[in-house]
């Protein structure tokens, strides 16, 4: 059986679409250490992020070297260890004792293993559930991204630093629809230089990496929603300033952005007016345009 680390999300991905059409006598073995991580929100302060991080991994990392010897005897197929420390067994039973042996091995680590993090699933059966699942590894993936950004106190102390020294407004947008994104951005890079993330966890990287002066956060978003990932945003920089969209204007969307610590609230679609006088309100994107107009004067 071949184990794989590197790069697991993109190579399961590409073997279940090989298996389409030829998913029949496959099984699978799947071990959620994530859920774990997702129950604990990762903490309320970046010490917590990092000590749940490197908890899981560890745990993750024995289990997957232990289940390597487990599974020696099975000659074919795939076990992953993915980045949100997953760990899931792909195998082929082309014969009655390849099968046994499948059931067997589940029914082994069903004891060793706590019942609500293992999962036993026949590939013909469920290839549509395990073809999302390669989509939602790839989301999991830019999420431990995220985290271990966040975790770095050096780069998030940083923050209020970069953006005050800056001579030029940085906007980000973290929106996944395309028209959206794209309208924004032809309004913005005008005047401004401009972020744009396709989702929450890509979001909250390149707001760390950047330090924007004001962003804007879909709150429907693939992955985790706006509100956690302007919660996430505010345990790394608590002075943020940031605007939810959203396509509706229900009251409890508004009651949530302003809870969550949102300055502000912008319907879409929007016009190119409210979304420039809304960039202009931040104290960042002011403090910037009067040191500018200072140094022009003398």
């Amino acid at each position: 059986m071949l184990a794989v680390q590197k790069s697991a999300e993109h190579h399961y991905l590409t073997t279940i679409q090989s298996l389409k059409g030829h998913s029949k006598n496959w099984a699978v073995l799947y071990f959620g250490f994530s859920r774990n991580l997702h129950k604990k929100n990762m903490g309320r302060d970046v010490k917590g992020i990092h000590e749940n991080l490197n908890s899981m991994k560890q745990k993750a990392k024995i289990f997957y070297n232990d289940l390597q010897t487990y599974v020696a005897d099975i000659p074919k197929g795939f076990l992953y260890l993915f980045q949100d420390c997953d760990v899931l067994v792909l195998c082929p039973y082309g014969t009655d004792d390849d099968k046994m042996k499948v059931q067997n091995l589940y029914k082994f680590l069903e004891k060793k293993v706590n019942s609500a993090h293992i999962d036993f699933s026949l590939m013909e059966h469920e290839l549509y559930t395990f073809q999302k699942l390669a989509d939602r590894k790839l989301l999991s993936a830019q999420q431990i991204e995220a985290y271990n950004v966040m975790a770095d106190q050096y780069k998030t102390a940083s923050i209020p630093i970069r953006r005050k020294k800056r001579d030029h407004p940085v906007v980000q947008v973290i929106e996944d629809d395309r028209f959206t994104l794209s309208y924004a951005s032809s309004i913005l890079n005008k005047e401004y230089d401009v972020v744009l993330s396709r989702t929450g966890e890509q979001g909250i990287v390149h707001y760390i990496e950047n330090a924007p002066d004001i962003v804007f956060i879909d709150i429907h978003l693939p992955g985790i929603s706006g509100h956690q990932v302007l919660n996430n945003i505010k345990i790394v920089d608590k002075d943020v300033f940031a605007v939810m969209l959203s396509v509706d204007t229900m009251k409890d969307n508004i009651v949530q952005a302003a809870q969550t610590g949102a300055n502000n609230f912008l319907k879409k679609p929007f016009s190119k007016e409210r979304l420039l006088n809304i960039v202009r309100s931040s104290p960042y994107v002011q403090d910037i345009a009067l040191r500018n107009s200072s140094s022009a004067s003398n």
